[in-house]
């Protein structure tokens, strides 16, 4: 019981919501590296069907998936982990925001991918694949994971920020950081692929942050706990 009590302890540690985000930003951006490789969405029909010829183009396509799943659990726990660390010194609203904006960006990672993959598994099974339908599945993909999952990103980057600046888990300039990424996130109205990878490396970012910065408070809840514990 006393193991199995610390083991619950340790992975209910800000240094457990780390390695989760950690986990997730890099699961995300090695998935959608690949998944978005090829034609953009103004591609012609003939650059989509020389592409997708390839009988090896999606032989990767599920490991890939399975990567995402992944990462997007880690996402969550590091949700999860986060709530439970800040407790009940966070403000309800923004804490509402934080584990809402959470869940829906996991919904739209898995459409968005789901339709990235799609026309790779056809030309795996079929052996090819309609230029039309390709083009409009993409850009249907593209609309998700470039116009709907940045603004619910920034959601989440303006109520953790906040959430650290209320309950001083976070170090100011790491708070302006958020307010900043999550300005561009919400003005930000192209289609560029890199755009993607803004939000995972913020979650980098405060996740390292996380690992190596350990203000007063958060010491003595930490601190709290494992004497509760013994």
């Amino acid at each position: 019981m006393p193991a199995t009590r610390g083991l619950r302890q340790r992975f209910a540690t800000l240094e457990a919501a780390a390695i989760a985000g950690i986990v997730a930003a890099v699961g995300w951006v090695v998935a959608l590296a690949r998944l978005t490789r090829g034609p953009g969405v103004d591609a012609s029909e003939a650059e989509i069907s020389e592409f997708f010829a390839d009988p090896d183009i999606g032989w990767d396509v599920l490991v890939l998936l399975q990567v995402l799943v992944i990462a997007t659990a880690a996402f969550l726990w590091f949700i999860g982990v986060i709530r439970n660390r800040v407790g009940e010194a966070a403000p309800t609203m923004f804490d509402t925001v934080f584990f809402g904006g959470g869940i829906l960006f996991a919904g739209l990672m898995f459409l968005g991918s789901a339709a990235l993959a799609v026309p790779f598994l056809l030309a795996e099974v079929s052996g090819s694949v309609d230029p039309g339908a390709a083009s409009m599945i993409r850009g249907y993909a593209q609309v998700i994971l470039a116009v709907f999952a940045p603004r619910v990103a920034a959601l989440i980057v303006f109520s953790s920020s906040t959430l650290g600046l209320r309950t001083g888990a976070l170090p100011r300039w790491l708070i302006l950081a958020g307010y900043v990424v999550g300005t561009g996130l919400i003005i930000n109205v192209t289609f560029w692929n890199p755009s993607l990878y803004v939000f995972p490396g913020w979650m980098v970012l405060m996740s390292l942050v996380l690992l190596f910065h350990h203000p007063k408070s958060a010491a003595t809840e930490i601190t709290s706990s494992r004497t509760d514990g013994q």
